[in-house]
């Protein structure tokens, strides 16, 4: 496939996303409804069809939840107060936020929306956040909302190099988001730049009572006090010969702006996510289904599965994961809770240890991990070295919290990365 991405840096009009919209929205199978952008709109934003945006359906990438009307989600109101964003549409995400099958989970696929393909090229897009992804480095607009359970911000983000931000869980609510696991789910953003992806994230923050994870922002402002980065690599995937190749003009840069890192081997732990979100999907989904759903929607994670279970032509790829958790025994609250809160603190520990250690405030990885997603602390990638398509990116993430000394990092980390794309040119 040709490359159809739009460079990052390069303006990009109302106009022109709507022309890249007609053009090559078909081929790239971003983009469930749009509307015309509006150009008199600072930035124009697009929303994962998991999250309520009155005057759109919001499917989950289901047949089952195909003509769902969810009013406005807290994080959708929020940004609704802020005259300069437009939001214009809903892309599409692998299915049920990838609860069906993970058989195709790299590729984006939804009955809805089919494959997503990466606009760099014939390479994974990622799931679940895949179509706000592919939206945003197509050049279909300046930012896109997503969520994550387990990398779903992350790993789109990665794969078509974009930058795409995890707020720490329970900074962006979670009401009026077709749920997943109450455990892990955040939403976030994914965009063309920091700048940009900054502003939609703070117009998102507040506190709601609906959502029990949710917290205020004490801070309006907050920069490292270290500019040390502890980077965790993985040497079995050949990550010491990316950062001694591709990378080393991006770390070279790095260390000529006053940063230090120190390299240490990636921890190989674990977590009882499946167990987890098995069990959350069950009881979540069906609290939902009963509060927003209609005549026309199943009503309980049973009706659910049993809706899938009618149409197996429409599933080629299978259902596993839906039936896994159905078949899966059922746990008390109370030990939920338990393995929930351990799951949490083995996360954070982790993090905190690391850090704690070395005294940095970042830890920056090469490929995805899941410790922010269990833990609940603040992630981000972005991408560093533009020589390949897509571009080469990192993961950086921080203590829980730590949201906007994250940001600023990101920003900071853009202009070198920038400066050294010159430098090579």
């Amino acid at each position: 496939m040709a490359d159809l991405s739009f460079p990052l840096d390069k303006p990009l009009s109302s106009l022109e996303m709507k022309t890249r919209l007609l053009q090559f929205n078909e081929k790239l199978h971003a983009v469930r409804k749009w509307k015309d952008p509006q150009a008199d709109k600072a930035i124009h934003l697009l929303v994962k069809d998991n999250i309520g945006v009155s005057g759109f359906p919001t499917s989950a990438g289901s047949y089952a939840l195909k003509d769902l009307e969810l009013p406005d989600a807290f994080c959708i109101q929020r940004l609704r107060r802020n005259p300069k964003i437009d939001i214009f549409g809903k892309t599409h995400l692998t299915e049920l936020a990838g609860f069906v099958t993970s058989n195709v989970l790299p590729y984006g696929y939804s009955e809805l929306g089919g494959f997503g393909r990466n606009p760099h090229g014939n390479c994974p897009c990622g799931g679940s956040s895949a179509g706000s992804a592919i939206a945003v480095a197509a050049g279909f607009c300046d930012a896109a909302l997503g969520t994550e359970t387990r990398g779903s911000l992350m790993i789109p983000g990665f794969r078509n190099g974009v930058f795409s931000f995890k707020p720490t869980r329970g900074l962006i609510s979670r009401s009026g988001i077709i749920p997943l696991s109450s455990s892990f789910d955040a939403p976030g953003v994914l965009a063309r730049n920091p700048e940009i992806m900054k502003k939609v994230i703070l117009t998102m923050v507040g506190v709601d009572l609906e959502d029990d994870q949710s917290f205020e922002l004490t801070k309006t402002e907050s920069n490292p006090s270290r500019k040390r980065i502890i980077c965790c690599v993985n040497r079995s995937l050949g990550e010491m010969e990316l950062l001694q190749t591709e990378l080393r003009p991006f770390l070279a840069q790095l260390k000529l702006n006053g940063f230090e890192i120190t390299f240490v081997d990636l921890p190989d732990v674990s977590f009882d996510y499946k167990t987890i979100s098995s069990a959350d999907i069950r009881s979540d989904m069906a609290e939902f289904l009963q509060r927003f759903g209609s005549d026309n929607e199943p009503r309980s994670f049973e009706e659910l599965v049993e809706r899938y279970r009618e149409r197996p032509n429409a599933h080629l790829y299978g259902m596993e994961r839906l039936e896994d958790a159905l078949a899966m025994p059922q746990i008390q609250k109370s030990d939920l809770k338990k393995l929930v809160q351990e799951n949490v603190a083995k996360a954070r520990d982790l993090i905190n240890s690391i850090l704690d250690r070395y005294d940095g405030d970042f830890v920056g990885f090469l490929n995805f991990v899941d410790w922010f997603s269990i833990g609940g602390g603040p992630s981000c990638t972005l991408p560093v070295s533009f020589e390949t398509k897509p571009p080469i990116s990192i993961m950086l993430g921080s203590r829980v919290g730590n949201d906007l000394a994250l940001l600023n990092i990101v920003q900071e980390f853009s202009e070198i990365a920038k400066a050294t794309q010159y430098t090579e040119n």
